[in-house]
Formats: structure tokens, C-alpha cells, sequence
């Protein structure tokens, strides 16, 4: 009897190995979820990874691609298979060991944001109300007149907003297109009418920039083998060479007296913002930095020139004095920031930047401050630039499928398509009122 109850103890005891098992970690939540992904990206299940990254020639950001995340296990399941059954037990009629072997996670899955676009009310038909009075039954030698009164209320007509609708969009707006062949600047009006070619030649023509007065463009073209900085009458005519040099001269912008030209140059090594004579004479290299420098723009008083550069290891926006001293980092985000464009009145800056996973369009206040995003696409916006009066803002968008070019009020409201190709449109630049 001795021996029988030894072996059943001896039996239990295995048992209860075999159940309990190695111990193991419960997944922690911070493994498998980045705290710096928005809530947004959770419920797509997709990580944006912004780069930017200058082409060859010109400030040209890399639009950021986007690559599925997987979706992990749920938080307290293992991966492996179920607990392997426990050995066999020798019989006995008095003691029987039962095993668990499933094991049950419960996860409570987080509602996706509705993507319904919001309803739009359409004004009903008022119903036609007719108001009769009938005369009494008693005799009368007057005739019988039964009037009928009909009230019809006929709601306004809602008026569809459009760019030539909205105040502040006088003017026309150049821009690039490769809708003939290859890029030439073009020229439309500020409704989207009126559509001009002004360049006609095989080599590529982009960033067309008005003077001041509007007499003038300005633009680059590498129709001499590399690209140079060249000026046009408004109209096309008139063109002439401003720079001579066996590198690569780009992006002009005019100062807001006319007298001279910024422009981008890798001349020196590396690309840098210069500054020369509207004519072309004595170019001077203003940023001097080992880091590349794009995109400059003059404040409308002439005295600062923005800018954007790598020089803290991604692109900010940079402002400096129209010297080239005192260089200021403007943006201080590091999702790349890039394209900026002074408001009229100097008191704001327009800009690009990926720091909402893709490339959109936002405002903040010339010191830096106050940064407000204009535009919300899935889609990448570019390339902002301000109407004379400050009410508008064209940019670039590829929410249709293709580079077009797009207006809107300051706010980001009102926003209208001015461009309908299939080829590219790029660059717009509006002309002064």
C-alpha cells in the first residue's frame, strides 16, 4: 500500500511540471507600437518616411513614399503552438489530473475615422400653397367669385466658388509645363482662362519669376548645355543671357527694386545663393556654407532673404540679411522644410514641409512662430506663392493624379484648380497687379 500511494505522489508531482512549463515575458506594448507614430498612422496601418533630397539642379525635395506596417500580434498571445499534452498517467480508479491546453486572449479593436466627405445640403423645393374661399350658400344676384391665391418662394441659387469669384485674382500666373514635349514657361490667367506658351525651344525652361514691375521674366533653361539664368519680356520676346559660367545657375528671384537677382549656383563646389546685377554683372556668393542652400526668396522690403538648407542636417527654412549675414533658422522641425515665400505685407511665410507624413502646405509668422497648416491632402502640395494682395496662395498639387497647378484664399478655404492636363505643371509665379 506504501508503494502505491509513493508512486501516485511521485505521478502528481510530474504533472505539475509538465503544466506549469518555462516562464515566459508578456509582449510589451512599446515593442511592438512607436509612441512617435500619430493616431492617424495607427489606423491606417502605414509609416510615412519623408526624404529630401536636392535633384540634380535645383531644390527639388524627394516626395516622401510610403511602405505598409505589419500588424502585430495582439498584445498577450503567444506565437508559438499550445502546450503539448501531458504524458499518460498510470490508472488508477481515485485520481485524475485534468490539463488546460487552450488558452483565450480577448482584444478590443480601435475604430477607424470615417472618411465620409461631409454632406452638403441642397435647398428643397418649397411647396406651392393655394389658399381658396368659398362664398356662402345663401342666394345672392352678385356673382360667385372664387379667388385663388398662389405663393411660390423660389430659394437663391448657390453660387459654385471659383478662383475668378473670389477677390484678389487680378493678375496672371506664369508657370512650367511639359504639355508640348518638353518644360517651356507658360502664362494663364488668375481664372484659369487664357492659357499662353512663351518659350519655344527644345531645351528645358523652368521657375519663371516676374520683376516687380511686371515687364519682365525671369526663368532657367539649360538650352546653352548647362542651366543659366536667362530674362524674357512678358510677352516671350526679348530674351537675354544673365549668367555665363560652366556650372549649373538656377532659380532666379528678382529683389523688389529690380536692381537685382538672386539665384542659385554650385559654381563653388556646392550649391549657394548668390546675388548679381539685374544685368548680370557682379555676382556675389552670399551664403558661404558648406551645407547646400536652395530656394531663396526677398523679403517685399529688400532687406532679408529667405531660404532653405541642410546646414542642420535636414532642410529648414533660414532667413538671412540681404548681405548674407545673419542667418536665422526659422522652422525648427526636423521632417523637412522647404519653397519659402514671403507674404506681401512681410508679415508671414508660406512653406512645404513633411511634417505631417506628407508634404503640404503651411504658414507661420515671420519670426518663426505661429506655424498654421493651409492644406490637408493625402496627396503631396508644393510650392506656394502668394497673389500681389495677399488674399490668395497658388501651389502645386498632386491630389488629382498629376502635378497641377491649384489656387486658394491665405486661409486655405476656397480651394480651385486652374490647370487640366495630363503632362506636368509646375512653378506657378504670379505676376504683380
Amino acid at each position: 500500500m506504501r508503494k502505491l500511494l509513493l508512486a501516485l505522489l511521485c505521478s502528481l508531482l510530474c504533472v505539475t511540471l509538465l503544466a506549469c512549463g518555462p516562464s515566459q515575458a508578456k509582449p510589451d506594448a512599446r515593442s511592438t507600437t512607436s509612441a512617435a507614430r500619430s493616431r492617424a498612422t495607427l489606423l491606417a496601418g502605414v509609416l510615412p518616411t519623408v526624404t529630401q533630397t536636392p535633384g540634380p539642379g535645383q531644390a527639388q525635395a524627394v516626395l516622401p513614399t510610403w511602405t505598409p506596417v505589419p500588424t502585430p500580434a495582439p498584445i498577450g498571445v503567444s506565437p508559438e503552438a499550445p502546450s503539448p499534452a501531458a504524458p499518460s498517467v498510470a490508472p488508477t480508479p481515485a485520481i485524475t489530473a485534468t490539463l488546460p491546453t487552450t488558452f483565450t486572449a480577448t482584444t478590443t479593436a480601435m475604430p477607424a475615422l470615417s472618411t465620409a466627405a461631409p454632406r452638403t445640403s441642397t435647398p428643397a423645393s418649397l411647396p406651392t400653397s393655394t389658399v381658396s374661399v368659398t362664398p356662402s350658400t345663401a342666394p345672392t344676384a352678385a356673382p360667385v367669385v372664387t379667388p385663388t391665391l398662389t405663393a411660390t418662394l423660389t430659394p437663391e441659387p448657390t453660387q459654385e466658388a471659383t478662383p475668378s469669384a473670389t477677390p484678389g485674382t487680378a493678375g496672371k500666373i506664369a508657370f512650367t509645363s511639359n504639355r508640348d514635349g518638353n518644360f517651356e514657361i507658360y502664362v494663364v490667367n488668375a481664372d484659369g482662362s487664357g492659357v499662353v506658351r512663351l518659350t519655344n525651344d527644345p531645351a528645358e525652361d523652368n521657375r519663371p519669376a516676374w520683376s516687380p514691375d511686371g515687364g519682365r521674366i525671369a526663368f532657367e533653361s539649360n538650352r546653352s548645355g548647362d542651366f543659366e539664368v536667362y530674362v524674357m519680356n512678358a510677352d516671350g520676346s526679348g530674351l537675354t543671357r544673365l549668367t555665363d559660367s560652366s556650372s549649373n545657375d538656377l532659380f532666379p528671384a528678382w529683389s523688389p527694386d529690380s536692381t537685382r537677382v538672386a539665384f542659385l549656383s554650385d559654381r563653388d563646389g556646392n550649391w549657394e545663393i548668390y546675388v548679381m546685377n539685374a544685368d548680370g554683372g557682379g555676382a556675389t556668393n552670399l551664403t558661404n556654407n558648406p551645407a547646400d542652400d536652395f530656394s531663396p526668396a526677398w523679403s517685399p522690403d529688400g532687406t532679408r532673404i529667405a531660404f532653405d538648407s541642410d546646414r542642420s542636417s535636414n532642410y529648414e527654412i533660414w532667413v538671412m540679411d540681404a548681405n548674407g549675414g545673419g542667418a536665422t533658422n526659422l522652422s525648427n522641425n526636423p521632417d523637412g522644410n522647404v519653397t519659402p515665400a514671403w507674404s506681401p505685407d512681410g508679415a508671414r511665410i508660406a512653406f512645404t514641409s513633411g511634417r505631417d507624413g506628407n508634404w503640404e502646405i503651411y504658414v507661420m509668422n515671420a519670426d518663426g512662430s505661429g506655424v498654421t497648416r493651409l492644406t490637408d491632402q493625402p496627396a503631396n502640395d508644393d510650392q506656394p506663392r502668394w497673389s500681389p494682395n495677399g488674399r490668395r496662395i497658388a501651389f502645386v498639387s498632386l491630389r488629382d493624379g498629376n502635378p497641377e497647378i491649384y489656387v486658394m484664399n491665405a486661409d486655405g478655404n476656397e480651394v480651385a484648380r486652374l490647370t487640366s492636363n495630363s503632362a506636368e505643371e509646375w512653378d506657378p509665379a504670379w505676376s504683380p497687379q
